[in-house]
C-alpha cells in the first residue's frame, strides 16, 4: 500500500533492489500484462501538468527510480529507495535474460540499423519489431497499429522505445485481459545497448554526472529540456516538502 515511505510527487515508487525487481519480473512475465515506468526528473516535471502522463503512471505495475539526481531528493523526503535502477541497466538485464532463456521480445520503436545490431548481439532472442512514424501517438489509426502489433505478437517482454510520454501512453492501452507479459518504457536504452550512443563512464555515473555526459553528447536535443527541468524541479520539490510536513 502506498504511504509516505513509498510515495512522492504523486508517484508510488518501487522500493526494492534491482535483484528483487528482476525476480518479480521473472514471475510477472507469465501473468496478465503489466508495464513498468522509470521516473526521473523530467518525468516528475511532466507529471505536474500532463494528466495523460499521470494516468499512465497510475496504471503502471511498477515505477522505478531511474535517476541518480532524483534519488537524493526522494531520500530527503523520506522515501526509502535503496538503489537507483536505470532504464538502461534494466534493459540490458532483460535482454540478457531473454537471450539466455530464448524468450520472445516485441520492440516498438528503434531504427532498422539498431535492430540489426540487436539481433547480432542477442541471436537467441525471438525478436519482432515495429517502428511507428513520427507523431504516431497523435494519430488514432497509427496508435492502433502499434497496439495491434503488440496484441498479435505474444511475447514475454514488450519494449517501448518511443520516448516519454508517448511510450507510457501506448503501454497503458494494451489490454491485460487478453495478453500476458511485461512491458518496459525504455526511451533511448536500445541506443545505449547496441552502442549507437555511448553511455557515460562508470565514474561519471557514480558521481551523478551522467546527465552532463548526455548533454555534451546531444546538446541540441537536451539543452533546452535540461534547463527547463532544472528551473522547474525546485518549486515542485518545495511544494512537495511543504505538503508532507503539513
Amino acid at each position: 500500500m502506498s504511504n509516505l515511505r513509498t510515495q512522492a510527487f504523486g508517484i508510488d515508487f518501487f522500493t526494492g533492489t534491482k535483484d528483487e525487481l528482476l525476480n518479480s519480473i521473472s514471475q510477472d512475465i507469465h501473468r496478465p500484462y503489466s508495464y513498468i515506468v522509470t521516473p526521473n526528473i523530467d518525468h516528475v516535471v511532466q507529471l505536474q501538468s500532463n494528466a495523460d502522463m499521470r494516468e499512465s503512471y497510475q496504471r503502471a505495475g511498477k515505477r522505478i527510480c531511474d535517476s541518480r539526481i532524483l534519488m537524493p531528493i526522494l531520500k530527503s523526503l523520506g522515501v526509502a529507495v535503496p538503489e537507483v535502477i536505470t532504464g538502461s541497466d534494466l534493459t540490458l538485464s532483460i535482454l540478457r535474460k531473454a537471450n539466455d532463456e530464448r524468450l520472445s521480445v516485441v520492440l516498438i520503436g528503434s531504427s532498422e540499423d539498431d535492430v540489426g545490431k540487436l539481433r547480432r548481439m542477442y541471436p537467441h532472442i525471438q525478436l519482432t519489431h515495429y517502428n511507428p512514424p513520427m507523431g504516431f501517438i497523435n494519430d488514432p489509426l497509427e496508435t492502433q497499429k502499434c497496439v495491434d502489433f503488440v496484441m498479435q505478437n505474444p511475447s514475454e517482454f514488450i519494449l517501448y522505445a518511443v520516448g516519454a510520454p508517448r511510450q507510457e501512453k501506448l503501454a497503458r492501452q494494451i489490454d491485460s485481459s487478453k495478453r500476458t507479459g511485461v512491458g518496459l518504457c525504455i526511451g533511448a536504452s536500445i541506443l545505449f545497448a547496441v552502442g549507437t550512443v555511448k553511455r557515460a563512464p562508470r565514474w561519471m555515473q557514480k558521481a551523478r554526472l551522467e546527465w552532463l555526459h548526455r548533454l555534451c553528447s546531444e546538446p541540441k536535443r537536451l539543452a533546452k529540456r535540461y534547463v527547463h527541468d532544472a528551473l522547474s524541479i525546485l518549486p515542485i520539490y518545495l511544494k512537495e516538502r511543504s505538503s508532507r510536513r503539513t
